[in-house]
C-alpha cells in the first residue's frame, strides 16, 4: 500500500500534482470561452479537458485544502499557477483511466484497504471520544502512587472460574479494609502479580494511558491516602488498589545516559569493578577530557542507546525504574551531568537534555488523540456508536428465536467442526434498516469464527453466547460503513481523491519516475547532451578523525606523522585499556558537504578543529583536487532528476494535445480577489 502521506502530497499539489521538480507547462495555447452560468456559481464550469468539465466548486475545494492553515491567496498569479497544476493533474488521471489503471486488481485492493482505514474515523461516537480525550488530558496533569493486589482470571474465562476469582478478591478486600491484614503483607502472600512478592504490590507512580482503563479509573477515583478501591476487573483479572499519594505531574524528561552494567545480585568484586569504571568515566567528563556523546557511544553498556550517543526517548513517571526517574527529574539545568548512581541494571551517569510540562489541551490534543485512539478505552466510543446505529436504523432482536436455536447446537461447534450448510432454520434473529438477519446468517458467522470463541468454554451454547453480541455489532458496523458515502459527502470525496492519487502515482511512475531510471540509453544520451551541467568544484581529499578528547587528538596526529594507516590508528586508540574513543571517515569533499571540512584551511597537511559540540577532530588533507567533469555514475542522481523533468515536459505536451483544455476566462476572473 502506498504511503497515505505521499498520496496526500499528490492530491494536495505539494509536489505539483506529480511534477518531479519545477513546474513545466507545455507552451500550447489554451482556448478561452465565455461563461454560460453566473461566474460566481460553484456549478460554473472553470475549464474542460477532452469534454470533461471541472467546476468552480471542485477547483476551489482542492485549492483551499492545499492552503489549509495559511491565509488563502486569491491573487490572479496564485490562482493561475495552481490552475495549471490542477489541469496537469486532471490530464494525467484521465490518461491513467484511459489506460484502464483503475480496473487493475492491485488498485482495487488498495482502495478497499484505504476505505477500511478511513472508515475507522467515522465509526465511533465523536462526542464520547472527545470526552475521553479531555479525561485523559486532565488525568495526565496528575500522577498517582498506588499499590495493588491482583487475582488473575482471563477475560473470557468460564463463569464458574470467574465466580471463584471474584470470591477470592472479595475475601482479600475484606481483610485489608477491616484492618485484619496489612495491604503490603497481603499483596506479598496472595497477589497473582509476581512482582508483589518483593514490592508488596507497590507499582510506583502512574499517570493517564499507562494502565488498563478500568485500573486507571479506579486509581483516579481514590482521593485520600490509604483509601482502598472496591474490587474491579481488567482483562487480566480482578484488582483492588490502595492510594499512597497523589501529586501534580512532573511532566516528561529527556536524557542521555552512560551505563556500566552490573547485575543486581553481582558479587562484591564485580560491583567494585563497575564502580571503578563509572567513576573513571565521570572523572573524564568533569575534567573536560571527554565529550558525553563520544563517551556514551564508545563506553556505555547500553548498546541500543549508545548507537544514538546514549540518548533516550522522552519519558515520564512509571516508564523507568524509580531510581533512574528520580535522578532525571531532580536535575534542573539543561546540560547538567549527574554523579554516578546505581539501579538494578548497574551504574549510570545522566546528562539532562530537556524537560517539559503538559501544555494546554488545545496544544496537546493531537498527541492525546493518538494515544487514546490506540488504547482499548476507545472501544467505549465504538460501543456508543453501535448503540446510536441501533437507534437510528430501528434495530430489534428476537431473543426467543435466539434461545431456541442456541438449544439446538451440538458438539460440532465446540469441536470447531461446525458447518453452516447443515442449518436450514430461517427464523429471524435481528432486524435493522428494514433488513432481516436469520439463524442461517448467524450460523455462517459461527462457522467462520468458531475457533476464535472456543477458549475457556464448556459447551457450544457458551460459544454462541460469546459470538452473538459480536455478530450484532458487526451487522451494525457493516451497515454504517456501507452508508458512509451516502451520509458523509467528504468521505466520498476523500475516496475519489485517493483513487485519483493512486492512478496519478502509477501513471507518473510509468512515464517519468521509473522510466528515467530504467531507460539507460535515454539517460546516457541525456547526460552526453548536457555534460557541461555536471561539474565538480574544487575538492579536498581528506581523512577525518573524531576524538574523545584533546589527548586522543594529539596521539592521532603523532601516529599520522608516523605514516600509520587510519584503520590501524582507530584500532590502537579504541583498545579497552585506552578508552581513546576515535572514529574516522575518508572522502573527497566539496565546500558545504561537511561541517568539519568547512572549518579547515584548504591546504594539504594535518589540522585540528573543534566542532560546535566541543568534539576535537583531526583532519589529514591528502590532496586538493581541481575542478573536473563528473562521470555519469558520479552525477547519476542529478542526471535522473533532470531527465525526469524532460520526460515530464514531453509527456505533458502530448497530453495537452490529446485532451484539449478549454478555460472560461470570465469564470476565472471572478475568482480573483
Amino acid at each position: 500500500m502506498k504511503s497515505l502521506a505521499f498520496i496526500s502530497f499528490l492530491i494536495s499539489g505539494s509536489i505539483a500534482f506529480g511534477q518531479t521538480s519545477k513546474v513545466v507547462v507545455a507552451p500550447k495555447p489554451v482556448v478561452k470561452q465565455a461563461a454560460a452560468l453566473p461566474a460566481n456559481s460553484d456549478q460554473s464550469v472553470l475549464f474542460s479537458y477532452g469534454g470533461i468539465k471541472v467546476t468552480v466548486g471542485e477547483f476551489l475545494s482542492v485549492y483551499k485544502k492545499n492552503n489549509v492553515g495559511k491565509q488563502i491567496d486569491f491573487s490572479e498569479k496564485s490562482l493561475g499557477d495552481y490552475l495549471k497544476l490542477y489541469e496537469n493533474f486532471k490530464l494525467k488521471v484521465a490518461e491513467g483511466k484511459a489506460e484502464k489503471l483503475d480496473t487493475l486488481p492491485a488498485l482495487k485492493n488498495e482502495l478497499v484497504n484505504y476505505r477500511k482505514q478511513l472508515a475507522k474515523n467515522y465509526l465511533m461516537d465523536k462526542v464520547v471520544l472527545e470526552k475521553m480525550y479531555k479525561e485523559a488530558y486532565n488525568r495526565s496533569l496528575y500522577e498517582v502512587h498506588v499499590q495493588h493486589i491482583m487475582v488473575k482470571i482471563a477475560s473470557d474465562a468460564a463463569p464458574k472460574d470467574t465466580a471463584e476469582a471474584y470470591k477470592r478478591i472479595k475475601d482479600l478486600y475484606t481483610k485489608v479494609t477491616t484492618g485484619k491484614e496489612d495491604f503490603s503483607a497481603t499483596a506479598k502472600e496472595f497477589s497473582d502479580d509476581p512482582s508483589a512478592k518483593t514490592n508488596g504490590g507497590d507499582i510506583g507512580f502512574i499517570t493517564a494511558l499507562q494502565a488498563f482503563y478500568p485500573f486507571e479509573n479506579a486509581a483516579y477515583s481514590l482521593t485520600k491516602p490509604n483509601e482502598i478501591s472496591k474490587p474491579f476487573r481488567t482483562k487480566v483479572g480482578y484488582h483492588i488498589i490502595k492510594l499512597i499519594e497523589k501529586r501534580s505531574t512532573r511532566g516528561q524528561v529527556q536524557v542521555q545516559h552512560i551505563l556500566v552494567s552490573v547485575a543486581k545480585a553481582a558479587k562484591e568484586e564485580a560491583v567494585a569493578e563497575g564502580k571503578k569504571r563509572i567513576d573513571n568515566l565521570y572523572a573524564m567528563l568533569k575534567g573536560g577530557k571527554a565529550d558525553f556523546d563520544v563517551l556514551a557511544k564508545d563506553s556505555s553498556d547500553d548498546r541500543v542507546s549508545a548507537q544514538n550517543n546514549g540518548k533516550l526517548p522522552w519519558f515520564g513517571s512509571g516508564k523507568m525504574v524509580q531510581e533512574f526517574e528520580d535522578q532525571a527529574f531532580k536535575m534542573k539545568t539543561k546540560g547538567d551531568i549527574s554523579e554516578p548512581f546505581r539501579t538494578d541494571y548497574g551504574f549510570h551517569i545522566i546528562k539532562l537534555l530537556d524537560k517539559r510540562l503538559p501544555d494546554s489541551y488545545e496544544k496537546d490534543k493531537d498527541d492525546v488523540r493518538k494515544n487514546v485512539d490506540k488504547d482499548a478505552r476507545a472501544d467505549n466510543a465504538k460501543e456508543a456508536f453501535i448503540n446510536s446505529i441501533k437507534k437510528e436504523y430501528k434495530f430489534t432482536t428476537n431473543k426467543i428465536n435466539y434461545e431456541a436455536y442456541k438449544a439446538t447446537l451440538d458438539s460440532t461447534l465446540l469441536k470447531s467442526i461446525f458447518k453452516a450448510n447443515t442449518v436450514q432454520n430461517k427464523s429471524v434473529l435481528v432486524s435493522i434498516d428494514n433488513k432481516n438477519y436469520t439463524v442461517q446468517d448467524f450460523a455462517k458467522y459461527l462457522e467462520s469464527y468458531q475457533r476464535v470463541y472456543r477458549k475457556n468454554v464448556n459447551t457450544s451454547a457458551d460459544i454462541a453466547e460469546k459470538a452473538y453480541p459480536n455478530w450484532i455489532d458487526k451487522i451494525c458496523n457493516d451497515l454504517a460503513e456501507n452508508k458512509l458515502e451516502q451520509k458523509y459527502p467528504e468521505f466520498k470525496t476523500l475516496m475519489s481523491e485517493y483513487a485519483d492519487g493512486i492512478i496519478l502515482f502509477d501513471i507518473t511512475d510509468k512515464n517519468v519516475w521509473s522510466k528515467a531510471v530504467s531507460d539507460t540509453t535515454g539517460l546516457k544520451n541525456y547526460y552526453n547532451a548536457h555534460k557541461e551541467k555536471y561539474q565538480w568544484a574544487t575538492r579536498m581529499d581528506a581523512v577525518i578523525f573524531r576524538c574523545a578528547n584533546v589527548e586522543s587528538a594529539e596521539k592521532v596526529k603523532q601516529m599520522l606523522n608516523n605514516n600509520i594507516a587510519p584503520d590501524s590508528i582507530q584500532k590502537a586508540m579504541n583498545r579497552a585499556e585506552t578508552k581513546g574513543g576515535v572514529s574516522f571517515e575518508t572522502g573527497k569533499y566539496e565546500k558545504g558537504n561537511n561541517k568539519i571540512i568547512d572549518m579547515c584551511n584548504w591546504v594539504t597537511g594535518i589540522q585540528t578543529v573543534t566542532t560546535e559540540k566541543g568534539i576535537p577532530c583531526v583532519v589529514q588533507v591528502k590532496n586538493m583536487i581541481n575542478p573536473s567533469p563528473k562521470m555519469l555514475d558520479e552525477a547519476r542522481g542529478y542526471v535522473i532528476a533532470d531527465y525526469q523533468e524532460q520526460l515530464e515536459t514531453s509527456w505533458m505536451n502530448g497530453l495537452r494535445a490529446k485532451y484539449p483544455i478549454v478555460e472560461d476566462e470570465k469564470v476565472f476572473k471572478s475568482l480573483v480577489k
